[in-house]
């Protein structure tokens, strides 16, 4: 009887003890734990919570405004930390995403090239990179059979770069509104505003223009060159696509602008839309001259106003003959008069219009004096 009592005594007493300890539940992560694995083999591990941060350091190309880029090769160069005093080391995975490539995460280092990628218009690339925890990458930390600890051990916020690729050159149209049939190659533009037509086979590309080997402001389509200085003038565009790359230079294009004329004793000034400058100079007076500095002369035309009221002028360069020009044919408001033509050899001095009638109105606007011999 003593001996069942004694038994009986040690049970109860082992079950109070029991019921003061709790029952073992799922581990909670410590809150100090840096490194997952245990680091011995009577150990547990624990749960190491913080993902290390990853940073893109550089990229061979960087896009550009737009978004986009002209190569077809990416070089890539990252780096990642951690944010507490955990010492484990630390991997990367890299993933590129864009047209027929493949989008699965794999393991990466620094730095990471990507070759032979192909442009496209519909699709951008990225490329995303992030850093891993290796050692807690490689211990599983479970609680009642399952993971803990899912995406733990890799950064959640990957670093990435978006851009479109387009590394083929565009072809420019660049055409000048500027024919003259009395020099094509060389026409005169009888006005300060030039139009100009630039189109090109990419859609939404630009421009670059030169006007006398400078770079002047310019729009596709359409376009007008503006305020063109008197003399002559060249022309050259090109294209620009969306990721920088530029077509080849047009060829120039040659035009050469009036040199308006201005009044002087015997003349005055006459305002008049749709004349170049919107003025004419005027004179009745016979006699009276418009005296032009010393240049050399190959070519000399005359834009002025005719119709039966009107008189004459005679032009001379230098020392050579006079040349009459008769204004009184039909009425025009304005007519190109073709002094000396380019065919006639070159001569230097000043040149004088001289008016030869009498009380006649003469109105001239403006006049093409330049060095074009031809060359045959």
């Amino acid at each position: 009887m003593s001996r069942r009592l004694g038994t009986l005594t040690a049970l109860v007493l082992a079950a109070a003890a029991l019921a003061t300890v709790p029952i073992a539940g799922p581990a909670e992560a410590a809150a100090d734990c840096l490194s997952e694995p245990p680091a011995g083999l009577l150990q547990s591990g624990c749960d190491d919570t913080v993902p290390p941060e990853t940073a893109l350091t550089s990229a061979s190309t960087q896009p550009n405004a737009a978004g986009w880029l002209a190569a077809s090769t990416m070089t890539f160069t990252f780096a990642g930390a951690h944010t507490d005093a955990d010492a484990d080391a630390l991997g990367f995975e890299c993933r590129l995403d864009g047209p027929a490539q493949p989008h699965d995460w794999t393991s990466c280092t620094s730095p990471r090239t990507y070759s032979g990628l192909v442009d496209s218009d519909t699709a951008p690339y990225t490329f995303f990179v992030r850093a891993v925890d290796v050692a807690d990458q490689a211990f599983t930390y479970r609680v009642l059979g399952a993971d803990a600890e899912p995406g733990e051990d890799v950064d959640p916020t990957p670093a990435t770069l978006t851009w479109g690729q387009d590394s083929t050159p565009p072809v420019g149209f660049v055409n000048p509104d500027t024919y003259d049939d009395e020099t094509p190659q060389q026409p005169v533009v009888v006005g300060r505003t030039v139009p100009i037509r630039l189109n090109s086979n990419e859609a939404g590309a630009g421009f670059e223009c030169e006007l006398d080997g400078r770079a002047t402001p310019c729009t596709p389509g359409a376009w007008q060159l503006t305020n063109a200085s008197s003399g002559r003038h060249y022309f050259r565009a090109r294209a620009v696509d969306k990721a920088g790359n530029p077509s080849a230079w047009s060829p120039t294009s040659e035009f050469f602008v009036p040199t308006d004329l201005r009044a002087r004793r015997g003349w005055t000034i006459v305002k008049k839309s749709g004349a170049f400058d919107r003025t004419l100079v005027r004179s009745t007076t016979k006699g009276a001259r418009l005296v032009l500095p010393k240049q050399r002369v190959g070519e000399l035309r005359l834009y002025a106003p005719t119709g039966p009221a009107y008189g004459a002028v005679r032009v001379k360069v230098g020392a050579t003959r006079w040349r009459v020009v008769d204004l009184s044919g039909r009425r025009a408001a304005q007519r190109e008069i073709v002094v000396i033509d380019r065919y006639r050899g070159a001569r230097t001095g000043k040149i004088v219009i001289e008016v030869l009638s009498r009380d006649k109105p003469v109105l001239l606007d403006a006049i093409v004096a330049r060095t074009n011999v031809f060359q045959g």
